[in-house]
């Protein structure tokens, strides 16, 4: 009996070993927790083999830019708020900023079938517009930032890479380690 019992641990043992070679190997497709993964799984299917491997490759890269792109706009809000108050946009926002805000607000005011963004005028600016409020208001974050090259020498590889993304592309290796270096120097200078 005892030896039944292991062997039969053994055999399960090499089992699961085999079952996580396979899964990386991609022989073997591991299973899906959620209703919302299957369904997707499922959504998928007809699609090649390349531009769903893409997608899963650049899920990474999205996330990385999403919170880089929002931990930014928080800065930028949170510097010139403290010293400007709710006013702050009114009062440092270029006239272009400013028209470009107003544009794409009188845009999705024609199409309130669809979910606006954040109402805080900062959402509306393009990535690099962060990258100039901190260039041309640089007294207000001199002390909080190591220098205004660095800043904008990040905030501009990391547009050029969020363009790629969100122009659906690929990113190479060698561009996902840079931003995320960029990422993680990011928020350790102002966390």
């Amino acid at each position: 009996m005892k030896s039944h019992l292991s062997d039969f641990m053994f055999r399960g043992l090499l089992t699961k070993h085999a079952i996580r070679d396979m899964q990386a190997a991609g022989q073997l497709r591991e299973s899906t927790g959620s209703v919302q993964e299957r369904s997707d799984i499922d959504l998928l299917a007809p699609v090649s083999d390349a531009v769903r491997s893409g997608s899963l490759y650049m899920q990474r890269c999205y996330r990385m830019l999403f919170v880089l792109e929002n931990v930014v706009r928080e800065f930028v809000r949170e510097v010139l708020e403290e010293i400007d108050k709710d006013d702050w946009f009114e009062k440092r926002a270029s006239r272009e900023m400013k028209r470009k805000v107003e544009d794409r607000k009188a845009t999705e005011a024609k199409n309130q079938w669809h979910t606006g963004r954040n109402p805080h005028p900062i959402y509306y600016l393009d990535f690099g517009d962060l990258a100039l409020l901190i260039q041309n208001h640089w007294n207000e974050f001199k002390d909080l930032l190591p220098t205004q090259s660095w800043a904008l020498s990040r905030l501009q590889d990391a547009e050029r890479s969020r363009n790629v993304v969100a122009h659906t592309n690929i990113l190479s290796d060698e561009e996902v380690t840079r931003l995320e270096m960029h990422v993680r120097d990011w928020i350790r200078q102002v966390r």
